[in-house]
């Protein structure tokens, strides 16, 4: 229904166009009826004067007196379609033409006839505007009641000549091509108002086109495009407006990417300034507690609370134990400082990655031995990567470090390698509970813990996992964890050589 009454709107230029064209011919032709009567009756009555003036020299090359005479005044009045008479010097009727004429006189009318046609008529005002000339006017016959032109004219020997040309056939004329003007313009009018119709409908069709895809312009919708009108100004209004369509379709499409861009960049800033407060307080946190413990134990000894050196000696190794605490929890603040910073240079370089995997294991075998949990090893021990060896290594200890602290059930702990095609993975797999599905995006994320009872006596801050996504986001290695049977598996990738970097 609204794409009818749209179509209805847009048709109505084509109908105000049609009727403006229509209007105008309608006026054009009822000013050339109204026109024509009038203009047609001046020309014929210009004509009548011109043959008047022929008739007239006519007559007057007549002979009076030969044989001829009266036949050939006879034949002009008939081949002229006119009447005339000749008067006397005294205004007797010299000559009549027809018995049929004005007065019903005969041809042959006697000299001593004083009545002719000319005093029974009168001037009259009717076609004032025709041009009127000194010997050429329209009178009025009272007693017949009929106007006719007379020319009047005189002879050489002083009679008068007196021709008359019926006005009613000269009307009769107008009304006959009058009536044949109004049927032929009736017909033109049919005609052409088909012709400006399709005239009408071509020209109009670019513009209803346009009109529309307008519309849709300002509905947001710029598939639809102007089609080849020309290389007039319509065809290049057209071009301008596909133009326009092309550009602000463009622009759009860039402002809404720009305005996600900037969504993300809101919701990015909100979660890293959530993220910055949740920092500051988990930091805060994990300072407040061996501050305060390594405060009250301090106090307590320089105020003398015990003499026994056993007791004094317990409370200084507590004090450098939360000591060690604090220090660690720096040290890895520092490093995750540096890493997400970009400000440490990569200088990846090739060493021995199964001699690095030996190594922290022994480091952290007291641990292990002390849990009673079994290591196995099988990561050969030759096993050469292109990497920075110090990170790396920080990766596996916190790996394992991560493993020991959640080893259960079995208690195995099971360090291995696989080819990855460009990169080594290295697999530190332990026993224990499973990683809940909604930890495990969290996991890599500072100071999460997704098991929240371990103690801190262990020295675990919930830094080591954000330090390990630095370190592998900076080498370009993927990284990850995922829940198997028996247990939990974390990975990471190393590269094999420096081809992995071209």
């Amino acid at each position: 229904m609204k794409k009818t009454e749209a179509k209805f709107r847009l048709s109505k230029i084509r109908i105000k166009l049609f009727a403006t064209i229509l209007t105008v011919l309608a006026l054009f032709f009822v000013v050339i009826s109204v026109v024509t009567s009038p203009a047609l009756f001046l020309v014929l009555s210009n004509q009548t004067y011109n043959q008047s003036t022929q008739a007239a020299e006519q007559i007057k090359a007549c002979i009076p007196g030969s044989v001829s005479y009266y036949y050939d005044l006879y034949a002009i009045s008939v081949n002229n379609n006119i009447d005339f008479e000749i008067l006397n010097n005294d205004g007797t009727i010299y000559y009549t033409s027809s018995k049929d004429s004005i007065n019903g006189s005969s041809h042959f009318a006697s000299s001593g006839a004083n009545s002719s046609n000319f005093s029974n008529t009168v001037p009259t005002d009717e076609y004032s505007y025709v041009v009127k000339k000194d010997n050429f006017e329209i009178r009025k016959l009272i007693t017949a009641n009929a106007s006719y032109f007379v020319y009047e004219t005189d002879f050489e020997t002083g009679e008068k000549l007196y021709i008359y040309s019926s006005v009613a056939d000269v009307e009769k004329i107008v009304s006959v091509s009058r009536a044949v003007f109004l049927s032929i313009f009736m017909s033109l009018f049919v005609f052409f108002s088909l012709i400006f119709y399709l005239l009408v409908a071509k020209f109009t069709k670019p513009l209803v086109e346009m009109n529309d895809i307008t519309k849709d312009m300002a509905a947001l919708n710029f598939e639809r495009r102007c089609g080849d009108y020309g290389r007039d100004e319509i065809g290049q209004l057209g071009k301008s407006i596909n133009t326009l369509s092309g550009t602000l379709d463009a622009t759009l499409i860039d402002l809404k990417d720009k305005n996600e861009q900037l969504e993300k960049d809101i919701q990015r800033r909100h979660a890293l300034d959530n993220a910055r407060k949740s920092f500051i307080n988990n930091v805060s946190h994990e300072l407040k507690t061996p501050i305060a413990i390594i405060s009250g134990y301090a106090e307590g000894v320089c105020e003398g609370i015990s003499s026994d050196p056993e007791v004094i000696k317990e409370y200084c190794n507590i004090i450098k134990e939360e000591s060690n605490k604090m220090n660690g929890l720096v040290t890895e603040l520092l490093e995750l400082s540096k890493i997400e910073s970009g400000t440490q240079n990569f200088t990846p370089d090739y060493f021995n990655l199964g001699e690095s995997v030996a190594h922290i294991l022994s480091h952290l075998s007291l641990q292990t031995e002390a849990k009673g949990i079994t290591v196995v090893n099988k990561v050969p021990p030759t096993l050469a990567c292109f990497a920075e060896k110090d990170k790396i290594e920080i990766v596996l200890n916190n790996y394992v470090t991560n493993a020991i602290a959640h080893c259960d059930g079995k208690k195995i702990i099971s360090v291995t390698c696989t080819d990855a095609g460009e990169c080594f993975r290295i697999n530190v797999f332990n026993t224990g509970m499973h990683i809940a599905d909604g930890d495990m995006p969290e996991l890599w994320d500072s100071f999460y813990r997704a098991d929240k009872s371990h103690a801190r006596s262990e020295n675990r801050f919930g830094l080591g996992l954000s330090i390990v996504k630095g370190i592998m986001i900076n080498h370009k290695c993927r990284f990850g964890v995922q829940n198997v049977e028996n247990g939990v598996s974390f990975s990471f990738e190393i590269p094999k050589d420096s081809k992995y970097y071209d």
